[in-house]
């Protein structure tokens, strides 16, 4: 399969993965794995398809985001509530990815460990089914905006959907849906774009150039096409929200946990 090739595929996985509750570092890593994919790792790569995402789901949200700005330029409690919870919810991902950075990329580099957070993942999102509270609407406030940050932050182990983590929380704690989907969705823009930058700086300080190996057609159609399929996932996983089939996504990421275990085990 040509670079080009395998580069569209992983930006289908990328983009669909991403918002719905299935762990979009975990497919990644297993898709890499079992296509044999090697050629796609590398920074370059990750940020290209995360910007993809990144694009989708302010794309989606444009109006929402437009609204806060008025908001915050007005002074509208709602609006600075809202802002102070984005900003707060990044405080636990950035302690974490700063303190274990090192750990963190060793189990991305185990397909095996992934199968087993996949299964974790499995069992948080049934447990939404029996401990969840989508009727109580509660607001976003700054002290939820950081148990949702929490949640990010676990999520930052590979196999352990970001999405999937901090919805789930917000089902704990009662959030309304569609503000909740609007938060989960938003709140890792931040974390996304800093986290790439400071890999980026890492890259170049130590003389590397993270976009080494790839060409202007790979970067493009990896970039567009995560964007293009992110934005359908948002929309989609909206819907679901809506619809509370939220926690059936639990039984996709334990049966690809156990069937990507087994797999990997016995081959």
């Amino acid at each position: 399969m040509s670079d080009l090739l395998q580069m569209i595929v992983l930006a289908v996985v990328q983009g669909l993965t991403e918002f719905l509750p299935v762990s979009s570092s975990g497919h990644l890593v297993l898709a890499k794995s079992i296509l044999g994919f090697e050629a796609m790792d590398g920074l370059g790569v990750e940020v290209l398809l995360h910007g993809g995402t990144v694009v989708a789901v302010l794309a989606y949200y444009w109006k929402f985001i437009v609204g806060i700005v008025r908001g915050l330029i007005r002074r509208e409690g709602e609006a600075w509530r809202f802002a102070l919870a984005v900003a707060v919810s990044m405080i636990p991902a950035v302690e974490l990815g700063l303190l274990f950075e090192e750990q963190l990329e060793a189990a991305a580099e185990s397909p095996l460990f992934v199968c087993g957070a996949l299964v974790f993942t499995g069992l948080l999102l049934l447990s939404t089914r029996v401990f969840g509270r989508d009727g109580l609407g509660r607001e976003v406030s700054a002290g939820r905006g950081f148990l949702m940050g929490l949640a990010q932050a676990v999520a930052m182990l590979p196999g352990v959907s970001r999405s999937g983590s901090t919805i789930a929380m917000s089902r704990f704690l009662g959030i309304g849906t569609e503000k909740a989907a609007a938060f989960s969705f938003l709140m890792v823009v931040p974390v996304i774009v800093g986290g790439n930058l400071y890999y980026f700086a890492k890259a170049f300080t130590d003389g590397d150039s993270p976009f080494a190996g790839l060409t202007w057609p790979m970067g493009l159609a990896g970039f567009a096409v995560s964007a293009l399929v992110g934005y359908a996932s948002v929309a989609w996983m909206v819907r679901l929200l809506g619809r509370h089939h939220f926690w059936r996504f639990g039984f996709y990421c334990l049966a690809v946990g156990l069937c990507g275990g087994a797999w990997l085990l016995f081959r």
